[in-house]
């Protein structure tokens, strides 16, 4: 399932971004960016015909169409397998109704989840980021981060933490919480903590720091993202591919945000370290003091 979501959740992000993009009034010469607003555009002209309304009202009924399609589908399909909302390496969610108006609802919370914790590695990256980078790469990673890159720093943190405090409250009260091993998780790298659905209703500061752990898998996602990228350089210089190693190499850079390296040699050692931190960070720091927490 999780390959599943992460490729119909990177499909959503195109029509996500377009949504509160405006094409008429933009012209792009970044690759990164043109490619997808080209795909985005011939959808909606197909779509145009059937449905004559502005291009942001039907970008928004495509979304919940393929939302809606997306959790009926995977219900009917595969049947043994329920929706689910993983919060840090432990707590899993899964919808109280059973049925496809579960489905559909852990649809919609899958994606959402998927754009806050996008959104957290953007802001995580311009706090690294001390000078605004001008590439091209840089240029797209802010695009699709749209509308919150489109606020002063202090408000992208204020923003980012009142997401995943709605989120959090909404699974919670359609969701119904448990502890499961998820693929974040591996033994012994946090505490089982039982987590009675009654607990976080009752108890308002476990909401709270439950909302903490689902802002800190903003490090999951930007050490995915670094680990992508890290992958795509190496092949592209096995396929001896240039221009898909620029790109990686950018991404790389952009993500590490400050121009100071630790190279020995030719080798550069940034993004090894850069990998380190972040595990060690989340599962031996943040996530066993927020699990205890909301344990206790």
């Amino acid at each position: 399932m999780d390959i599943f979501l992460l490729l119909t959740n990177l499909l959503l992000l195109l029509f996500w971004v377009r949504l509160w993009s405006q094409p008429d009034r933009e012209l792009y010469f970044n690759p990164l960016l043109s490619a997808p607003t080209r795909l985005t555009d011939r959808v909606l002209d197909f779509l145009r015909p059937a449905l004559p309304l502005p291009e942001r009202l039907t970008t928004l009924l495509l979304l919940v169409f393929l939302l809606a399609f997306r959790g009926a589908a995977w219900h009917h399909l595969r049947p043994e397998e329920p929706w689910a909302v993983a919060i840090g390496p432990l707590f899993r969610f899964v919808p109280r109704e059973p049925g496809v108006a579960g489905a559909l609802a852990f649809s919609l919370l899958s994606f959402l989840f998927f754009i806050a914790c996008y959104w957290g590695a953007y802001v995580l990256t311009q706090f690294l980021t001390p000078v605004r980078r001008r590439d091209r790469t840089s240029e797209a990673f802010r695009f699709a981060a749209l509308p919150l890159a489109a606020l002063p720093r202090g408000a992208q943190l204020l923003l980012l933490l009142a997401v995943h405090g709605v989120l959090v409250y909404v699974l919670c009260l359609i969701g119904s919480p448990g502890t499961a091993p998820t693929p974040q998780a591996s033994p012994g790298t946090a505490p089982t903590v039982a987590l009675p659905a009654l607990t976080l209703t009752l108890q308002p500061i476990q909401l709270v720091y439950m909302g903490l752990l689902s802002v800190a898998d903003l490090l999951v996602t930007a050490l995915h993202l670094m680990f992508a990228l890290l992958v795509g350089s190496f092949a592209a210089a096995l396929l001896q591919n240039p221009a898909t190693g620029i790109l990686c190499n950018e991404g790389i850079a952009t993500l590490l945000g400050t121009r100071r390296r630790l190279m020995i040699g030719f080798l550069d050692l940034t993004p090894l370290l850069y990998l380190i931190a972040l595990h060690l960070l989340y599962l031996q720091a943040v996530c066993p003091f927020l699990i205890a927490r909301i344990g206790g």
